[in-house]
């Protein structure tokens, strides 16, 4: 009995459906490998500076640090002249980690969250 007008049995669509998911695991174990299975998130506000150093214990040489504004004066912030960026060259790892302003500007207020990944050895 078909499942739908296009036709197909039960057992296609399960076969389909099994593929799909195998599909999605490879697709899950391919970001692993890339990103590493350690992540961390955490909140700052960026203070009335031009760099701020954010505390984090998981920060290593090659972590990668996504942010995200999550209020209105950060994504003013994000918008201008004076966006943030991550300075991989001052990581401290096992410490922290340092973010700059693009103009070297001081810019005061926004908060910002982070997700740190680390990436597998």
């Amino acid at each position: 009995m078909p499942i739908r007008d296009g036709g197909g049995s039960a057992d296609d669509m399960v076969s389909v459906w099994r593929a799909v998911v195998e599909v999605i695991g490879d697709l899950r174990r391919s970001l692993l490998a890339i990103f590493g299975t350690r992540s961390t998130t955490g909140l700052f506000t960026m203070t009335a500076a031009a760099t701020l150093v954010v505390p984090s214990t998981a920060a290593l040489a090659g972590s990668v640090v996504v942010l995200q504004a999550v209020d209105a004066t950060a994504a003013a912030l994000q918008a201008g002249a004076d966006a943030l960026y991550v300075d991989r060259a001052v990581t401290v790892a096992g410490v922290s980690f340092t973010v700059k302003t693009a103009s070297g500007s001081p810019a005061a207020g926004g908060q910002f969250s982070y997700v740190l990944f680390n990436p597998s050895a």
